[in-house]
C-alpha cells in the first residue's frame, strides 16, 4: 500500500517545500505589482486636468489630459476643470447647495439688498501650474469658496453703490450685471480664471423697501397705461380723420363721375339737336305734314274765326307723285 506522497515506485509526487516557498513569493510579488499600478494610477475626471507635483522635482510643468495616467508614489496630482463649471451662490439650495451663499451689497441712496448670484467659469490649461502655486495647492472648489467669493463680493459692492435700490432691483439690473462680469473677468483672467457666465438671479431688498419700490412701480405702471391710452385715442383720430378724407374724396371722384356722365348726355342731345335742326328744311317740314293730313278740310280755329290756309302747292305736289 502507498502513502499519498509515495508512488508505486516510492518516489513522492506532491510539492516541495522549496517549490511552496516560491509560489508564496510569486503571489506576494504580483499583488506587489498590482497594488502598485493601482497606487500609480490616477483618474483625471472629464472636463479637468492634473497638475503634478512632485515631493523631489516641485511641479511639473506639462499637466495631465483625462483618463488614466501613471504617477510615481512620490508624486500627486491635483486636479483644475478646464470645462465650464458652474457655481451656484444663493439663499435656497440651487445647484445642490448645502448652505446660504447670497450677498448683501448697499446701494448709493444707503439701503441694502440680499443677491443670489450664478456663474460660469473655468481654467486656462496653460496657467494651471500657476493657479496651483497661487493659491498654495488649494482645490477649486476652496478657490470657490475663498478667493473667487471674495472677489464676487468685492466686485458686486464696488459696481452696486453707483446705482439706487430701484435701479439694483429692477430699472438697471441688466446694465449693473454687465458691469460687474465684466469688471470681475478683467480681474481674474489675470490668473487664468476665465469669467463666461454672470447673473444675478434674485435681489430682495428689505421688507420697507420692498413696498415703496413697489407703490413706484405701479405709480409708473399706471402712467405707462395713461401713455397707452393717449397713443390710443390719437391713433383712433387719426384713423377717423383717415376715413373721413378717404368718403370726401370717394364723393368727389363720384361727383365728378356723374357731372362728365351728365356732360357727356349733354353734348351728345346737343349734337343731335343740331343734326335736327340743320334737317329740318321746308319741303321736309311740307312733306311731313301732307303725310300726317287725313284729308278732312280744317274748320274755323282760334278765337277771331280765322280759317287755316292749306298751301295750295301742296295738293299739286301729292297729285304728281299720284
Amino acid at each position: 500500500m502507498t502513502t499519498p506522497f509515495e508512488t508505486n515506485n516510492n518516489r513522492p509526487t506532491g510539492l516541495s517545500k522549496k517549490q511552496i516557498i516560491s509560489i508564496i513569493i510569486a503571489v506576494f510579488v504580483v499583488a506587489i505589482l498590482i497594488l502598485g499600478v493601482i497606487t500609480m494610477t490616477e483618474k483625471i475626471e472629464p472636463g479637468y486636468k492634473g497638475v503634478v507635483y512632485s515631493l523631489n522635482g516641485g511641479i511639473k510643468d506639462e499637466v495631465l489630459d483625462q483618463g488614466l495616467q501613471i504617477v510615481m508614489p512620490w508624486e500627486q496630482v491635483t486636479q483644475y476643470p478646464v470645462s465650464t463649471e458652474t457655481v451656484y451662490l444663493t439663499k435656497g439650495t440651487d445647484g445642490g447647495s448645502t448652505s446660504d451663499g447670497s450677498f448683501n451689497i448697499n446701494t448709493y441712496d444707503g439701503k441694502s439688498v440680499n443677491v443670489d448670484v450664478v456663474y460660469s467659469y473655468k481654467m486656462e490649461p496653460e496657467k494651471l501650474p500657476h493657479i496651483f502655486t497661487k493659491f498654495r495647492r488649494q482645490t477649486h472648489e476652496e478657490i470657490q469658496a475663498g478667493y473667487l467669493k471674495t472677489q464676487i463680493k468685492s466686485v458686486m459692492q464696488e459696481v452696486s453703490t453707483l446705482y439706487s435700490v430701484l435701479g439694483v432691483y429692477a430699472e438697471n439690473r441688466a446694465e449693473i450685471t454687465k458691469e460687474m462680469q465684466k469688471l470681475l473677468k478683467e480681474r481674474l483672467e489675470v490668473d487664468g480664471i476665465i469669467i463666461e457666465n454672470f447673473s444675478l438671479s434674485d435681489v430682495r431688498p428689505d421688507e420697507e423697501t420692498l413696498l415703496s419700490l413697489q407703490k413706484i412701480a405701479d405709480a409708473q405702471n399706471q402712467q405707462e397705461f395713461l401713455k397707452r391710452e393717449q397713443k390710443n385715442k390719437e391713433q383712433e383720430a387719426i384713423n377717423a380723420k383717415i376715413e373721413a378724407e378717404g368718403k370726401k374724396n370717394v364723393a368727389i371722384v363720384e361727383a365728378e363721375a356723374d357731372a362728365e356722365q351728365t356732360r357727356i348726355r349733354a353734348e351728345a342731345q346737343a349734337k343731335a339737336n343740331n343734326l335736327l335742326s340743320e334737317s329740318m328744311t321746308p319741303a321736309i317740314i311740307q312733306d311731313n305734314w301732307i303725310k300726317r293730313w287725313d284729308g278732312i278740310m280744317p274748320k274755323v280755329s282760334g278765337a277771331n274765326n280765322s280759317i287755316v290756309q292749306i298751301p295750295g302747292d301742296m295738293f299739286t305736289e301729292e297729285e304728281k307723285k299720284e
